[in-house]
This record gives C-alpha cells, structure tokens and sequence, in this order.
C-alpha cells in the first residue's frame, strides 16, 4: 500500500517518495566494505554532477587542499577582491558523499559567489574529530586567501560538521585569537544527535523517504564517533552551549517526515534562547534532505528561501 501524504505535497514529491529506499540495510561498516559500497554507483553519481555543474554554468577546480571550489559564470566576471564566499560540508552520514554535491552547486549558481566545498576524511577510516578540524583548517586557509566576509554551512552530517567548526571557532575566540565568525550559518538538516534520543528517531522511524536509525543511521553515528561520547557537544550538536559571544543569523530547515526532525528543533531553539537570530523552515510530510532532490517543487521553493536568505544577510554586511 502506498505511504499517505497530506494533500500539501507535490505528486512528483510523492512519486520520488514511493521509489526511494528507506529498507533495513544492517551495513556493517567496516573500513574495506565501506570502501566497496562507496564505488556502487559512484560512476552514475559523478555523470550527474558533470551534467548539473554544466547546466548550471558552474566550474570545478580542486585547490592546494584537495577541497573543490565552485564557481559561477557570474561570480567570475562579478567577483571583488575579499568578496563574500560560502564554505560548504557535504552530507552523507560521515562515511559517503564528496565535494561534488548538488546542493553546493546551486548555491554557487544562484548566489553568484564562490564556494568551498570541503573534502573531509569519511569514517570509518577517519573518526572524531578528524573531519571537523578538516573543516576548521579549511575555514581558516579561505578566510586567509579569500577574507573574512564567509558563509558557513553544510547538510546533514555536513551541517553537523559545520556546527562543530562554529564551536571550535567560538573557542578560539574566547582564548583570544583573532579569528573571525561566519556571517551567517545555514543548517539543513543537521544530524544533529548521534545517540539518537530525539523524538523523531521513534516517530518518524519508517516514515522518512530515505533514512532508518535502527541498523543504519545508528551505524553511521558509531563508525564516526569510535569511542567518544556521543553526547559530547561536538559529536552531537544538539547538547552545544551557544551562551556567550552573539552568535552569527542561522537559517535551519527540515521536514515533518524528517528522521532528524527532533535534531533540527532543538538546535534552533538552543539558538534563540542563547539569544541568535535563527529561522527555521519546516516542511510538511517532507523528508530527510529533500532539498538534495531538484526534481522536486519543494525543493525549488526550499532553495529560493535559502538564496534570499543568503543575499539578505550579505546585504546586511555590505
């Protein structure tokens, strides 16, 4: 029988829902399988992202850092010295995904402005905190070469990444180093709590399009985290203390079918009690990074928000 949706939801949402895969895969995840899933598939992933970095006028080069710098038509005939850029954490549980990420594309397309999507070590190979001080060293190299004027934002597990950069920024701050925040932070996503105590884990378990916590998702958490707490508020962002120093604007989207739903809505309302400005974007009967499908409608419309967002706190710090 085919899953229910409210009527809110687009037919073609609803069509990509009924051909995902959100089966009980059990993936043991050790290294040498890990590296054996990695390669399914890996050919057809990376024809679609030459095809959509075509369509969209968008070129790739690889830095001195292994990570891919996204650049627009636009943004290369429009580009200022020390003009604003974004540095981007690709999702995919920590142990898939790479700098080719769609969603890193539309943004460099659609802002017109460079972006940094960073290659971090994948677990199980590499565990906490490998891939955050991947990022932070990242962070630091583009602030360098690129200025201060930075967007930061990643999703899923790049959203959990890019939120332990912040942390790891505001740190060195309090400490008394001259490191500059982001201008703003966008969060799609975040998998944001690796013990998976948020509601949503129950709730939602089943009714994501694409994401399991038992035999997947819990898996994942492990293989990145090896043995540190999960709770530690760098591993799980959703017990971060964002007290202190103001904190940068931060825009945070989910879904009402989003395993990481819970994730989502604790963080953004840490962020406000700490006293941000945050926005948070909630979709009905959507799922786990539905932003990464451009089929959809909602995606398109998701993405359109996220843009404007973005120019209007660019346009704030002009």
């Amino acid at each position: 029988m085919k899953p229910w949706f409210p009527p809110t939801v687009s037919s073609v949402a609803v069509a990509a829902a009924g051909e995902a895969d959100n089966r009980v895969h059990r993936w043991p995840l050790t290294p040498r399988i890990t590296r054996w899933l990695r390669t399914k598939g890996a050919e057809a992933r990376l024809a679609g992202f030459e095809a959509d970095r075509a369509a969209l006028g968008v070129e790739v080069e690889r830095d001195v850092r292994g990570d891919l710098v996204l650049t627009s038509s636009h943004c290369r005939r429009a580009m200022r010295t020390e003009g604003a850029w974004v540095l981007w954490v690709h999702g995919g549980g920590f142990c898939w995904g790479s700098a080719r990420d769609g969603t890193g594309l539309r943004f460099a397309a659609g802002l017109g402005r460079p972006v940094v999507a960073v290659e971090y070590p994948l677990a199980p190979e590499a565990r906490f905190p490998v891939a955050i001080e991947h990022c932070l060293a990242a962070y630091e190299a583009g602030v360098r070469e690129r200025g201060p004027r930075v967007l930061l934002g990643g999703v899923s597990a790049g959203a959990n990444l890019a939120l332990g950069v912040l942390q790891r920024i505001r740190q060195r701050r309090a400490a008394g180093e001259d490191l500059p925040l982001p201008l703003g932070l966008v969060g799609l996503t975040p998998f944001g709590d690796l013990a998976g105590e948020g509601d949503s884990y129950r709730v939602n378990e089943g009714r994501d399009a694409y994401l399991r916590w038992r035999g997947q998702q819990e898996r994942f958490a492990r293989a990145y985290a090896g043995r540190a707490d999960l709770r530690d508020p760098l591993v799980s962002p959703v017990h971060a203390d964002w007290s202190g120093e103001a904190l940068p604007p931060a825009i945070f989207t989910t879904g009402t079918r989003d395993l990481f739903l819970s994730d989502t809505a604790r963080i953004h309302t840490a962020w406000r009690a700490a006293g941000g400005d945050a926005d948070l974007v909630l979709a009905e009967g959507m799922w786990h990074s539905y932003l990464s499908d451009a089929r959809l409608p909602e995606s398109a419309a998701l993405m359109t928000r996220l843009l404007d967002w973005c120019e209007g706190v660019l346009a704030r710090e002009e």
